[in-house]
């Protein structure tokens, strides 16, 4: 009999470390697989970061921010988040709102900070993350309406500045995207910024060679190195500010 109890006891306690297991585990995936608040799974599979704790902390730093009159926006992915904006521009009002990771969907999530700072200018480029999570072409572009018609509604005093989402280099990086459907992204992302009166830097011949994102821009295929970050920045200046000597 005590050994039937020992026994029960011992099943009971294995049974309960796995649920424990299981159920944090769950949470892991939860955080991590970044879900998205759709019911359609599908979609939060296609919505990379909306939950993330990274996406959750940058966002309550930047919604806790007190902003300023004059002020100059970027707005973006990792792409945006690693470069130090300000000191490349030698301008204390720039401010970075780069979220690595991030989606048209995260961006929609958090452009009321955005519009509320009815910042001097903005500089957007999103959409990368969206095509590596296998979103279609058509959602990114309905999301980037939403993203300029939000911005022309809420903010029409910015002078805004959609710039082109970069190639990648296949042989660095395992993504499984194709240049060819970043070139029809971005055409469409221009169609969209022409229709809002919105100013378009198209960066992605800068970085292209043998139709690929040039390998001394980068060391993964993907991000840019401090040379790729040179090439954008005489980009931004040729808007920014022209009296700029250009960045050697």
């Amino acid at each position: 009999m005590k050994k039937r109890i020992v026994i029960l006891t011992l099943i009971t306690c294995t049974l309960a470390i796995l649920l424990l297991i299981a159920e944090n585990q769950t949470n892991f995936i939860r955080t991590n697989a970044n879900e998205m608040p759709e019911n359609d799974s599908e979609s939060k599979k296609k919505n990379i970061t909306y939950y993330t704790k990274y996406y959750q902390t940058k966002k309550s730093i930047y919604d806790s921010y007190k902003h300023e009159e004059s002020e100059t926006i970027f707005l973006g992915d990792s792409l945006t988040d690693y470069y130090e904006w300000g000191e490349a521009l030698s301008d204390h009002q720039v401010l970075n709102r780069g979220i690595a990771g991030d989606t048209t969907t995260g961006v929609i999530n958090r452009i009321e900070e955005i519009t509320n700072a009815n910042p001097d200018r903005l500089y957007l480029m999103i959409g990368i993350n969206d095509m590596i999570a296998g979103q279609s072409i058509d959602k990114i572009e309905t999301n980037y309406k939403y993203i300029l018609d939000t911005l022309k509604k809420n903010s029409p005093n910015t002078t805004v500045y959609v710039q082109s989402l970069l190639p990648i280099n296949k042989k660095l990086t395992n993504h499984n995207v194709r240049n060819k459907d970043i070139s029809k992204l971005n055409e469409q992302i221009k169609n969209l910024a022409l229709l809002h009166d919105y100013h378009y830097i198209d960066l992605h011949p800068e970085f292209l060679k043998y139709g690929q994102l040039n390998k001394n821009y980068t060391y993964d295929g993907l991000h840019l190195n401090g040379e790729g970050y040179k090439i954008w920045t005489r980009k931004v200046l040729t808007t920014y500010n022209t009296n700029s000597e250009p960045v050697e």
